[in-house]
């Protein structure tokens, strides 16, 4: 894969900023109104998506989620019984996240780096991440995942989306949010990828399909 493909995530044509300069936008000043965009665009199907991740964690009991944003998949693990920890580096994502997830007991916030996470090695059942931005691709992100899984704890990551339909009012503008927005199918296996890090004994894409579309995941495996 070429060096450049590693270093943004290309749901956007190459050569474009507007992905990377939206979401510093809405991570930072414009946080508080994540959540409505996300529904103003797709409905209900956002949250569909990231529960997508939610059959390959049922065995977890400990799972970190990286990039929580306002904490409504970290809801919904801690609603499953699970011990959550809730990470984002974003200071008003995590207000944010603290306020949707009060009500558990078992779900700790955390301000950290996806590149230097504050755990010790092998202490998790699994990590996740839903539509993250372009760390994912770095080996220091993948390999920092593998060193805090368990032998055999699995790394989720709900990678991109393509809706079955789209608001009408949205259609002109499809090309912005690039291929996932577009026809022909969404083909998950031409999406970059994370680098191999020696910890993973298997990595490989997923696609699932439901009533709002087509969604990508990308499945890594901690060896024993």
């Amino acid at each position: 894969m070429p060096e450049s493909s590693h270093r943004r995530l290309r749901l956007i044509p190459r050569g474009q900023d507007v992905r990377q300069s939206v979401l510093e936008l809405f991570y930072g000043p414009l946080a508080p109104v994540y959540p409505l965009l996300t529904r103003m665009l797709f409905g209900n199907a956002w949250q569909a998506w990231q529960r997508n991740a939610l059959p390959w964690l049922a065995g977890a009991r400990v799972v970190a989620e990286i990039g929580c944003g306002p904490g409504d998949f970290a809801a919904d693990l801690a609603a499953q019984g699970k011990r959550v920890l809730a990470i984002d580096r974003s200071p008003t994502m995590i207000r944010l996240a603290r306020r949707r997830v009060a009500r558990f007991q078992r779900v700790w916030i955390v301000r950290a780096d996806a590149q230097r996470l504050p755990l010790r090695d092998a202490c998790l059942d699994a990590v996740v991440t839903t539509f993250p931005t372009e760390v994912f691709l770095t080996y220091e992100m993948t390999s920092e995942v593998a060193r805090v899984l368990r032998p055999g704890g699995l790394y989720v990551a709900v990678v991109a989306a393509q809706p079955r339909s789209w608001p009408w009012w949205i259609r002109p503008f499809r090309r912005l949010l690039g291929p996932a927005a577009n026809h022909p199918p969404l083909d998950c296996r031409r999406l970059p990828a994370p680098p191999p890090v020696p910890l993973f004994a298997e990595m490989r894409w997923e696609t699932q399909q439901d009533a709002t579309g087509r969604v990508c995941l990308w499945i890594a495996r901690r060896g024993h």
